[in-house]
Parts: C-alpha cells; structure tokens; sequence
C-alpha cells in the first residue's frame, strides 16, 4: 500500500509548574519564598527526511506527543526543559490544519530548515517571582502553559524528473522494469499496479528520477486502484510522458490522456511532455513513418519527443533515457502554485466574559495563576485577588458590568468580586 495523505494529532508539551515553597532555617520556621519555575514543554518540529518516498510509516503512528516541562522545586530550582519532538516527513509533504477549514500551515522541501511547528508551553512561575514590598511570602504560583494540540493533514507530492502516465495495461511498468531495478508486476491485465512505483537511475554521475501512477480511466469510471487518484503528483515533475499501446488508436488515446490532465489541472498542460508508443514491433505492418507524421501535425509539441519501444532495452529505450537525462537540468523542481511557509492565526479570544450566570476569566497568564496556586486558602484568595485588581483584567471586569458580590470564575474556583 502507498500512502501519500495522512491525518495526524500532535500535542506541543506542557510547561512544568511552578513551586510554591518557603526556605525554612532554625532562625526563621517559615523562611523566605524559595520556589522555582517550571521547565519549558518541548516543541513540535517538521523536517524533510530525503530517504522518505512516502507517508507509509505515518499507517500506524497516528499520534505524537512532545514531552512536557519537569515543575519547579525549592532552592529556586528550575524544572527541566520537556524534550522537543521532531517528525520526519517526505520531500514535497504539505501540512494543513484539519479543523480550520484545511488551512495550509507548511509545505517541506529538500531545501526547508526544519520548522518549529508547535512551541512548547512555558514553565509557569514559582513563588519567588511573585515577591513584592507588599506581599514578602507569595503563596502563588503558575501553573505551567499548556502545549497546543492539533489535527494536521499530511499530503504529499513526490517528486519525479520523468512520469509516465496512460491507460491501464499500455506497458508503463515493463518500461520501468527495462530501464531500472526496480520490482514491479507485469501482467495481461488491468492495474496490474495498483500504486505509484518510484525508479533511480544512474546515469551520467547523476540519478534520474522516474516514476510511474497507476492506469488512468475515465471520469465516469469509479475505480479506487486508477491513477486519478494520485494526479496530483504530475505537479512535481519536470516532464509527463504519455505511454500508449501501439495497438489502440494513438491520436485518440493523446486526446484522452490531454483531456484527463488538463481537467486535474490546466498547468499541466504546460509541462514538457513526451510519447512512448509501446509494444512495438519492427515486423509491424504499420506505416510508422505516417503514423509519426498524423501525431506531429495533430500534436506539434511532440517533434523531437516520440518513442517507440519494445518489450526489450534497445536503441530508442537509449534514446528515451537521454531524453529524460536532459530533464534533470529543469527548473521544474518546485511547486506549480505560490505556498506559504507558515501562517498560524493568533487566538484572539475575549479574555473575560459574562456568561449571563456568572463573570469568567480566560485570560490565559491568570488561569495559569490559578490553577498554580491553591485558592481555597484564604490568604491565597486574598493574594490572587489583590493581584487581579491591580491589572487590566480588573478594568475589563468592571467594562462588562461585574459588581460586588458577583460570582466570578476562573479554571476550577468560583468566588464573589470584591471591591
């Protein structure tokens, strides 16, 4: 099975969480605040891996997770940073957000850095940080930043110098069988290939890449193994090669093949592209001085570009591949469209809101706070309010209509608004 799109979940990791402790000494039992912050959670990141042709170890890795941040502890210790987690994709894989509307959020190429995708949360801070004229022994402290968790669609494009495309059965894998080592099946019948075949061949110090999609049919034909289904990859290769059976109507079968590209998409039409006539056979009865005359005044973009192969490795399979050595040197290795690299939305959410019951706050530093800190404690509560009143959340509060006595949220604590 090729698998060249993937949904995946991640998880960036958690921020450690900071501590709330008190240096005790024989002087003093309660002692100064001493409590450290928390480590950082590790990041998300993309990387090209050249040695990937597909998506295929992504069929039973679904989900990844990177570590989170170690909590802060007394001595003014700082946890340990979580662990970053690199994913390897393909060359040509196109990231994508699921659950806004497909978004494109990367594209990673040979020539992509890796990509800091999803930064770890931030350890939350310990009670040292909350030390103040006014409030010598903080019983505060942050809980850590969460990581981000996302639903990515992996969907790739390889990259190939030369595929080969035509109807079931036109002989396209006995071509690549010929000229490469690569193993693939050849029959007497339909999709024999059933997935792309991917072949290097060295030549000249260098490698051409050729590859092969699946039998194309029809568009009111529905039949999951064709290679309509993997079109999309023709976008990055430098030249598309029509293969034909000498045996079919050849200029018909070029319209039926122009048509199903130019109907995936236009550019493509604009490609360099080539004809093998296959199972050739020199005893043939055909006029192929004719025949290559009718496809070049019906097809001008052919001249020069027609190749008629045996079922053997012989002179026109030689001059076939330096016709694909010469596509090595294309510009073509790049995508057809303009791409982003990233464009992640910041969250633009309310930081507090009524919710027609009660006030809550989302404001994600005084969440943090919260749940960091123990806000059954009186004395807690009383710190934890003191500080709000003293930021902007407070005025906020007071915008949207919040008065004494109210019930106001945060995290898991409910308490009344005090002014």
């Amino acid at each position: 099975m090729y698998i060249d799109k993937v949904i995946i979940n991640i998880k960036s990791g958690d921020g450690g969480k900071g501590s709330i402790s008190f240096n005790q000494d024989s002087k003093n039992s309660r002692g100064g605040p001493d409590g450290g912050n928390g480590g950082k959670g590790g990041s998300i990141w993309i990387m090209c891996d050249k040695n990937m042709s597909s998506l295929n170890s992504f069929r039973h890795s679904k989900f990844f997770n990177a570590e989170n941040g170690g909590n802060g502890s007394d001595q003014k210790k700082t946890g340990l940073n979580g662990k970053d987690l690199f994913i390897k994709v393909p060359d040509g894989t196109l990231i994508r957000d699921v659950k806004k509307e497909k978004n494109l959020i990367a594209v990673i190429t040979t020539e992509s850095e890796p990509i800091e995708l999803f930064k770890g949360g931030k350890g939350g801070r310990g009670n040292v940080a909350f030390v103040t004229s006014k409030n010598k022994e903080p019983l505060l402290a942050e809980a850590g930043e969460k990581g981000s968790n996302y639903q990515l669609e992996l969907d790739l494009r390889f990259f190939s110098n030369v595929c080969l495309i035509g109807r079931p059965n036109s002989g396209k894998s006995n071509i690549i069988r010929n000229i490469s080592n690569a193993k693939v099946e050849v029959a007497e019948y339909p999709f024999t290939t059933k997935q792309p075949v991917l072949a290097s061949i060295s030549r000249g110090f260098k490698n051409i890449k050729i590859a092969e999609i699946p039998g194309l049919v029809s568009h009111n034909e529905k039949n999951l193994a064709s290679g309509n289904n993997y079109l999309k990859h023709l976008l990055r290769t430098n030249t598309i090669v029509m293969v034909i059976d000498i045996n079919n109507d050849i200029l018909k079968e070029i319209k039926f093949l122009l048509d199903i590209v130019n109907n995936f998409n236009p550019i493509l039409s604009k490609k360099n592209i080539g004809l093998i006539i296959s199972k050739y056979d020199s005893k043939s009865k055909l006029n192929i001085s004719q025949l290559l005359s009718e496809i070049i005044n019906n097809f001008n973009f052919f001249k020069n570009k027609i190749f008629l192969l045996s079922k053997s490795f012989d002179k026109q399979t030689e001059e076939f591949l330096a016709f694909a050595y010469n596509s090595i040197n294309s510009s073509e290795n790049k995508f057809d469209i303009d791409l982003p690299i990233i464009s992640l939305k910041k969250n633009n959410d309310k930081r507090v809101v009524y919710d027609g019951d009660s006030f809550i706050i989302k404001d994600k530093q005084f969440v943090q706070l919260a749940e960091g800190s123990n806000l059954n404690n009186w004395k807690t509560l009383i710190q934890f309010q003191y500080k709000l009143k003293s930021s902007k959340i407070s005025k906020e509060l007071e915008n949207i209509g919040i008065k004494r006595g109210d019930t106001l949220k945060i995290g898991e604590y409910s308490f009344n608004w005090e002014e």
